[in-house]
């Protein structure tokens, strides 16, 4: 084809996705993956929060998704051996699925809904018409290609290809103070009896450390050890060894990493930068980690790239200034308090004499679900628990003359209020964008034909 409505840059999880979805709306898509198609992702997680299943269930492969990797519906969060249990809502639950078979899915999703697949095509110019972006110069087997298109969508990772070509800007960039190391080991029969683990998945704060347990499909468990950076980094070369020795430290995780060997490769991470860039510009837009690069801490990455897939495709299909303009707001108001949280959340300092006495205190409430309602985005992380409830733990342990806790918890005081005041921020700037929206006109689904200029 000499020209295409929508090149997209890039075909996991985010960027088929968004293949997807435009070639349903009749959108020619050719979507570009720079290695060999159905190649694994190292670097994730892979954690799908609710959210994302719902997308994934849009697109037709959630049912295959359940099939092969088990629920996850009660999570339970640890600091210091203070045990916190969670619940989602009926019907809901999270799944941890490799991506080696959860990419394949959604790149099928998208061939059957007419979108172009194309293997070893990477990107290494931009094709421009004065400013604007009008295609990619790929490096193939056969040697380069020059593709046209109406609007190139940059899908390629936190370190895309698009958004450095293009020059785009990040904002609200901070660098994580924590490293790890993650694998996959057998399940033992403990981990599935609920007398020992009363619960399908487990983050655990010991020190400065932080620990993962996830289940995943073929009966593997995703078992990670986060230390401080600089302590994950001196592991060097005995990263194996010291990953087993981290996990067999904790009492959680020993039964069910000792003895074991882990399936296939070990995992680094060892420098990550959180961010949002600007995902809109004239002729390109940014999907995926490409245009926000979450803290894994909470599991939200997927689940995001996913969501924004869905609402870049409406935009593109509207083919208004206005849509891209509102897509860019509304996913920054939308992530805004989640990033904080997580931000929050995996800093080394999170485990503190006041995250301590709240642990204490919701471990004698009873299950906090309000954790898992916060990871479906049924609740704003600033209603983990109520106010008067913080104020009577900290006010008891005062009264038994126990003051480790004051400083942090007028210190969490005031970081949550900045941080609502920045969510406030950008949720004005949304609202802003949609002023207006409901009555522009509607914009066919199928009458694409040649795209409008983008913004600048």
């Amino acid at each position: 084809m000499d020209k295409w409505d929508v090149i997209v840059v890039g075909a996991r999880c985010a960027g088929a996705a968004t293949a997807a979805f435009l070639a349903r709306a009749g959108v020619r898509t050719l979507c570009l993956e720079r290695s060999k198609l159905s190649s694994d992702h190292v670097l994730s997680t892979h954690y799908v929060q609710p959210p994302g299943m719902d997308v994934l269930d849009e697109l037709g492969v959630g049912t295959r998704v359940r099939e092969l990797s088990p629920p996850s519906r009660r999570p339970m969060a640890v600091m210091e051996m203070e045990h916190i249990y969670s619940n989602y809502a009926d019907g809901r639950a999270a799944h941890c699925i490799r991506r080696f078979v959860l990419d394949p899915l959604i790149q099928e999703a998208a061939a059957q809904s007419g979108a172009t697949l194309r293997e070893q095509a990477k990107v290494v110019e931009l094709v421009k018409e004065g400013e604007r972006v009008a295609g990619v110069v790929v490096e193939t087997p056969s040697g380069r290609e020059t593709l046209r298109a109406d609007l190139v969508i940059g899908a390629d990772g936190k370190d895309s290809t698009v958004a450095k070509l293009t020059g785009v800007e990040r904002y609200e960039v901070f660098t994580l103070d924590r490293a790890g190391y993650w694998a996959y080991f057998p399940a033992p029969d403990i981990w599935w009896d609920r007398e020992h683990y009363d619960c399908d998945g487990i983050i655990a704060f010991e020190g400065d450390n932080l620990r993962y347990v996830f289940q995943c499909d073929d009966n593997l468990l995703l078992l990670a050890a986060v230390p401080p950076a600089a302590e994950a980094r001196s592991w060097g070369k005995d990263h194996r060894e010291r990953l087993q020795h981290a996990l067999e430290a904790c009492e959680l995780t020993a039964p069910l990493a000792r003895g074991a060997q882990p399936v296939g490769d070990v995992i680094g991470l060892l420098k990550y930068e959180s961010f949002f860039r600007r995902p809109i510009g004239p002729g390109f837009a940014l999907v995926g980690d490409a245009g926000l690069t979450l803290d894994f801490v909470t599991g939200q990455g997927i689940a995001q790239g996913l969501l924004n897939a869905k609402a870049l495709a409406e935009a593109v299909v509207a083919g208004r200034d206005e849509a891209y303009e509102r897509y860019w707001r509304q996913r920054d108001a939308d992530v805004m308090p989640l990033f904080l949280d997580a931000k929050r959340i995996g800093s080394v300092g999170f485990n503190n004499a006041f995250t301590q006495l709240l642990f204490r205190g919701a471990s004698k409430v009873g299950d906090l679900d309000s954790f898992c309602a916060i990871m479906d985005r049924r609740h704003s992380p600033f209603e983990l628990a109520p106010q008067s409830s913080l104020f009577r733990w900290v006010l008891g342990d005062v009264l038994r003359l126990r003051f480790g806790a004051v400083k942090p918890f007028l210190e969490m005081g005031k970081t949550l209020g900045e941080h609502q005041k920045l969510c406030d921020e950008y949720s004005a700037r949304a609202a802003e964008s949609a002023e207006g929206w409901d009555q522009l006109p509607a914009w066919p689904m199928d009458a694409m034909g040649s795209l409008r200029p983008r913004p600048a």
